[in-house]
Order: structure tokens, then sequence, then C-alpha cells
């Protein structure tokens, strides 16, 4: 049997609606404990415990935030491309008690606000099926990490398994969908992410070459190979 793969419904990446964007950070808050625990795992492997960092696509903030307390000699710049959300994730900041270590701003992916070789660490979560360009972001990665420095990209594959898809709804409509218009926000991510195949094309095009790429059920990975393991 061959099962043929939707195309990609391109999502847009900006949240204006401030309810909805409230009604996302407070379930986020609740519920994003085990994926920063994941992300942290990863950074740590990597041996990266202090310098600067970007976060980017950051929402609600709940990344760098948990993150700031975690490793508290890096200091984070979080950017996204939603005013409504730079302001909720600056609240949350403040909140936790961590705001003068993180500068959240307003920023394009497509442009990161970074001098050339600066940063020691990269994270964007859950962004990259939002980047209908996904070669131009990857050429900015690139370009803003130092020699040695690390990224830990994550998102959604539209080829994961529909099994798995259609669990993962139904966990995200239990903990997330109970606003009328979260309800179909799983989906219509998945649906707007890249393939492995896809990805794995965009990175061989772009300038970020010391990366490689995996799963986890419905996630890919995309993580910087450390210096000692190249070949």
């Amino acid at each position: 049997m061959v099962i043929l793969m939707k195309e990609r419904i391109s999502e847009s990446g900006v949240i204006e609606d401030r309810e909805l964007a409230e009604y996302y950070s407070l379930m986020a808050k609740r519920h994003m404990r085990i994926p920063c625990q994941r992300v942290l795992s990863r950074i740590e492997a990597k041996g990266i415990e202090k310098g600067k960092a970007l976060d980017v696509g950051t929402g609600p903030g709940i990344f760098p935030i948990y993150l700031s307390k975690a490793l508290p000699e890096i200091r984070f710049k979080a950017i996204d491309l939603s005013p409504v959300m730079v302001d909720i994730a600056l609240k949350n900041a403040i909140e936790a008690s961590v705001s003068d270590r993180i500068d959240f701003q307003v920023g394009s992916a497509y442009s990161l606000p970074c001098e050339d070789h600066s940063l020691d660490l990269l994270l964007c979560i859950n962004t990259l099926h939002h980047l209908d360009r996904p070669i131009m972001f990857f050429n900015e990665v690139a370009r803003v990490l130092r020699e040695g420095g690390a990224f830990v990209i994550v998102d959604f594959h539209r080829d994961a398994s529909f099994i798995w898809i259609g669990l993962f709804d139904l966990f995200w409509k239990i903990f997330f969908g109970r606003h009328p218009k979260a309800r179909k926000g799983f989906i219509e991510s998945v649906n707007s992410s890249y393939t492995l195949e896809e990805c794995r094309a965009f990175l061989n095009q772009s300038k970020l070459t010391n990366g490689k790429l995996y799963t986890r059920t419905i996630e890919m990975w995309v993580e910087s190979i450390p210096t000692q393991d190249r070949r």
C-alpha cells in the first residue's frame, strides 16, 4: 500500500490575539516541564554551561526561563515575531525572577539580532514549521554561532506515523485544546512541518555543516555535533 504524503500547508507564526497568547502561555507553564528538561539534557551533553545564547521563536519564553534557572551563567536573548508574545514572555521572566538574564525582543529568524560568530548556543523549539525559508534560517544559524558553538533545533515532521500523530493530537486536545482557537493547533502545526527528507535537503543546501538529524516519535531534532565526535 502506498501512503501519499500531504502537501505542506504553511502556518503563520505570529499570534496577535492576546487572549489566545495568554492561554498558550498558561498551558505552557503547566505542561512544558518535560520538554524543557529534554532540551536541557542535550545542552548539558554538549558541555555548554556559560556564554551567550539565543532562543528563536520563543513564544511565552518558557524554554529560556527554565534554562536560565538551570544554567545561570548563560545569558539569553530571546526573539519572536509577535510583540504580544514578547510582552507575555517578559512578564513570565519577571514572575520567575530571571528577567535580568534574558533579553526579550521582537525579531526575525531570517535576520538574527546577533553579531557574526558571537553565540555559544542557539535554540529553536517548535518554530521551524513556521518558516517558509528554512535555508535562510540555517544560514543565519551558521553565521551567528562561534566556532565550536552548539545548536538544538526541534520541530515536528510531517511524515511521522499517523498513529503517533493521532495519539499526540489527542493529548493536545486534552491539555491545550480547551480554547476553541487552539483545538486544531497541533494538527495545523504538523501539516505545516517539513518531512525528514525535506529538512535534510535544506541542511545540505545551507552553510550549517556540522549538524545531525534524528527523530523521536513525532519530532525531528537537528543538533550540532560536538567537535570531538566529528569525523
